[in-house]
Protein backbone atom coordinates (compact mmCIF):
# COMPACT_ATOMS: atom_id res chain seq x y z
CA UNK A 1 0.00 0.00 0.00
CA UNK A 2 2.92 2.38 0.84
CA UNK A 3 4.32 1.90 -2.50
CA UNK A 4 1.45 2.55 -4.31
CA UNK A 5 0.73 5.49 -2.35
CA UNK A 6 4.55 6.56 -3.32
CA UNK A 7 3.61 5.94 -7.10
CA UNK A 8 0.39 7.98 -7.38
CA UNK A 9 2.14 11.18 -5.50
CA UNK A 10 5.08 10.44 -8.43
CA UNK A 11 2.42 10.15 -11.26
CA UNK A 12 0.75 13.53 -10.11
CA UNK A 13 3.84 15.51 -10.04
CA UNK A 14 4.80 14.48 -13.26
CA UNK A 15 4.19 17.11 -16.20
CA UNK A 16 3.16 16.19 -20.07
CA UNK A 17 6.47 17.07 -21.64
CA UNK A 18 4.76 17.84 -24.68
CA UNK A 19 2.99 21.55 -25.60
CA UNK A 20 -0.67 21.58 -26.39
CA UNK A 21 -1.04 23.00 -30.12
CA UNK A 22 -1.51 26.79 -30.64
CA UNK A 23 -2.86 27.80 -33.85
CA UNK A 24 -1.10 31.35 -32.97
CA UNK A 25 1.97 30.56 -31.52
CA UNK A 26 5.40 29.88 -32.71
CA UNK A 27 8.64 29.60 -31.65
CA UNK A 28 10.07 32.09 -34.24
CA UNK A 29 7.41 32.84 -36.94
CA UNK A 30 10.42 33.58 -39.66
CA UNK A 31 11.23 30.21 -39.44
CA UNK A 32 7.81 28.43 -39.62
CA UNK A 33 6.99 30.67 -42.00
CA UNK A 34 9.92 29.57 -44.36
CA UNK A 35 9.22 25.94 -43.64
CA UNK A 36 5.86 26.43 -44.68
CA UNK A 37 6.73 28.13 -47.91
CA UNK A 38 8.89 25.04 -48.79
CA UNK A 39 6.05 22.94 -48.07
CA UNK A 40 3.40 24.85 -50.00
CA UNK A 41 6.08 24.40 -53.23
CA UNK A 42 6.94 21.18 -52.74
CA UNK A 43 2.62 20.67 -52.82
CA UNK A 44 2.56 23.34 -55.93
CA UNK A 45 5.30 21.06 -57.44
CA UNK A 46 4.01 17.81 -57.12
CA UNK A 47 0.45 18.99 -58.65
CA UNK A 48 1.52 21.20 -60.83
CA UNK A 49 -0.59 21.08 -63.96
CA UNK A 50 -3.72 19.93 -61.44
CA UNK A 51 -6.89 22.68 -60.44
CA UNK A 52 -6.20 20.75 -56.74
CA UNK A 53 -4.03 23.45 -56.03
CA UNK A 54 -6.05 26.11 -57.58
CA UNK A 55 -8.80 25.25 -55.23
CA UNK A 56 -6.74 25.39 -52.20
CA UNK A 57 -5.59 28.31 -52.86
CA UNK A 58 -8.96 30.03 -52.91
CA UNK A 59 -9.54 28.43 -49.88
CA UNK A 60 -6.11 28.72 -47.83
CA UNK A 61 -4.84 31.71 -46.23
CA UNK A 62 -1.31 29.74 -46.58
CA UNK A 63 0.93 31.13 -43.72
CA UNK A 64 -0.35 34.26 -41.92
CA UNK A 65 3.83 35.62 -41.75
CA UNK A 66 4.75 38.02 -44.47
CA UNK A 67 8.24 38.97 -42.95
CA UNK A 68 10.36 36.52 -45.56
CA UNK A 69 12.32 38.29 -48.12
CA UNK A 70 12.07 38.20 -51.69
CA UNK A 71 15.32 36.25 -51.72
CA UNK A 72 13.94 33.64 -49.33
CA UNK A 73 10.65 33.33 -50.85
CA UNK A 74 12.85 32.43 -54.08
CA UNK A 75 15.00 29.56 -51.84
CA UNK A 76 12.12 28.09 -50.89
CA UNK A 77 10.55 27.95 -53.94
CA UNK A 78 13.61 26.13 -55.74
CA UNK A 79 14.02 23.87 -52.89
CA UNK A 80 10.23 22.55 -52.92
CA UNK A 81 10.87 22.31 -56.63
CA UNK A 82 13.70 20.30 -55.71
CA UNK A 83 12.04 17.90 -53.48
CA UNK A 84 9.78 16.79 -56.04
CA UNK A 85 12.39 16.38 -58.85
CA UNK A 86 14.72 14.14 -56.92
CA UNK A 87 11.36 11.98 -55.04
CA UNK A 88 12.20 8.38 -56.28
CA UNK A 89 9.70 6.50 -57.96
CA UNK A 90 7.17 4.56 -55.43
CA UNK A 91 8.48 1.69 -54.02
CA UNK A 92 5.16 -0.29 -52.73
CA UNK A 93 2.51 0.60 -54.91
CA UNK A 94 1.59 -2.13 -57.28
CA UNK A 95 -1.27 0.04 -58.60
CA UNK A 96 0.14 3.20 -59.02
CA UNK A 97 -0.40 5.29 -62.71
CA UNK A 98 2.15 6.76 -64.31
CA UNK A 99 3.33 10.04 -62.61
CA UNK A 100 1.98 9.04 -59.36
CA UNK A 101 4.17 9.37 -56.00
CA UNK A 102 3.34 9.71 -52.42
CA UNK A 103 3.46 13.09 -52.91
CA UNK A 104 1.93 14.78 -50.02
CA UNK A 105 3.58 12.77 -47.56
CA UNK A 106 6.76 12.79 -48.84
CA UNK A 107 6.15 16.63 -48.93
CA UNK A 108 5.28 16.44 -45.05
CA UNK A 109 7.75 14.29 -44.58
CA UNK A 110 10.66 16.90 -45.48
CA UNK A 111 8.49 19.39 -43.26
CA UNK A 112 9.53 17.83 -40.74
CA UNK A 113 13.20 16.89 -41.16
CA UNK A 114 15.91 17.89 -39.37
CA UNK A 115 17.90 18.92 -42.31
CA UNK A 116 14.81 21.45 -43.14
CA UNK A 117 15.10 22.91 -39.74
CA UNK A 118 19.18 23.07 -40.23
CA UNK A 119 18.78 24.66 -43.35
CA UNK A 120 15.80 27.40 -42.00
CA UNK A 121 17.50 28.53 -38.82
CA UNK A 122 20.66 28.98 -41.20
CA UNK A 123 18.70 31.22 -43.13
CA UNK A 124 17.31 33.25 -40.23
CA UNK A 125 20.86 33.66 -39.26
CA UNK A 126 21.40 35.31 -42.42
CA UNK A 127 18.34 37.00 -42.60
CA UNK A 128 19.24 38.74 -39.13
CA UNK A 129 22.74 39.78 -40.97
CA UNK A 130 21.03 41.62 -43.44
CA UNK A 131 18.29 43.35 -41.64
Amino acid sequence: MKYILILLCFCSCSKNSYEKFSYTKSNNPWITAYKDNVFFACLKESYKNDSIYELIEQKDALNPYDGLSLKALNETRKMGQNIVKNMPKPKMCENCKEGENYYMSNCLHYYASRELDSIAKSAYKEHLKNE
